[in-house]
């Protein structure tokens, strides 16, 4: 992947990674764990979700609430849930009647507003208002085994289920191989391509402070941990 932004002289993108929020169940305020992957070229965003990374999805009328970095915001933010004979849906999570969002999907309930009450199947259809209309639905394909893919076209990259790590403090774990006299850094934005980046600072151990902006290489893995400030976005560890 080129370097973002076409950033300068000899500032190259070494790894973009996706992360976001997942919540399963009711819903609290705060994410309920980070879930980050890596990003690939590609036309279609493809969201292949493993079910080691989304054990929920493992059992019939389990189901999972999150954000798609990337996608246009009245798009990314879905609710994946299989029912019964392996079918999966992946529809908006936000409701139809006044845009807030729909808790994962609850046998006898279903997806269900918890603002104003409104009911939906997993498929997205209205059961009961006041919404009087359907979520929007995306195309979500089993692969027979331990995955499923939810399609988003016409947005140019994928993301492939390769976890890189997070823990519960909220810190997210990036992991990479080094060359000797080269400076690694990481910057954190909305959208894969365009839009605003920032720097991020990051600590060299699971405890530490969040103090630094560059590391430098010694030719073995360095890890870096680093807390994101947003609910979803891309993450692009730099090298110069």
């Amino acid at each position: 992947m080129k370097a973002m932004n076409g950033q300068m002289n000899r500032r190259s993108a070494l790894r973009t990674v996706v992360f976001t929020s997942v919540c399963a169940g009711v819903c609290g305020v705060g994410p309920g764990r980070w879930f980050v992957s890596r990003v690939r070229a590609g036309e279609t965003a493809l969201f292949r979700m493993g079910f080691d990374d989304f054990p929920q999805l493992k059992e019939s009328y389990g189901s999972v609430r999150l954000r798609v970095p990337g996608i246009p915001s009245s798009s990314n933010y879905i609710v994946v849930t299989r029912m019964p004979g392996n079918q999966f849906y992946a529809v908006s999570a936000l409701c139809t009647h006044k845009g807030v969002a729909v808790n994962p999907f609850k046998k006898g309930v279903g997806l269900r507003c918890a603002a104003h009450g409104s009911q939906f199947d997993a498929n997205g259809k209205v059961v009961k208002g006041p919404a009087r209309s359907s979520l929007k639905s995306f195309a979500a394909a089993y692969n027979g085994r331990d995955a499923v893919g939810v399609k988003f076209p016409n947005v140019g990259y994928s993301v492939a289920t390769e976890l890189v790590g997070a823990d519960a403090g909220g810190r997210v774990k990036l992991e990479f191989e080094t060359l000797s006299g080269m400076d690694y850094s990481v910057q954190v934005r909305g959208t894969v391509n365009g839009g605003d980046s920032a720097p991020a600072k990051f600590a060299l151990t699971p405890e530490g402070g969040l103090t630094e902006t560059r590391v430098s290489g010694t030719g073995n893995t360095v890890s870096l941990y680093i807390a994101p400030t947003r609910e979803a976005g891309f993450i692009t560890i730099l090298r110069q």
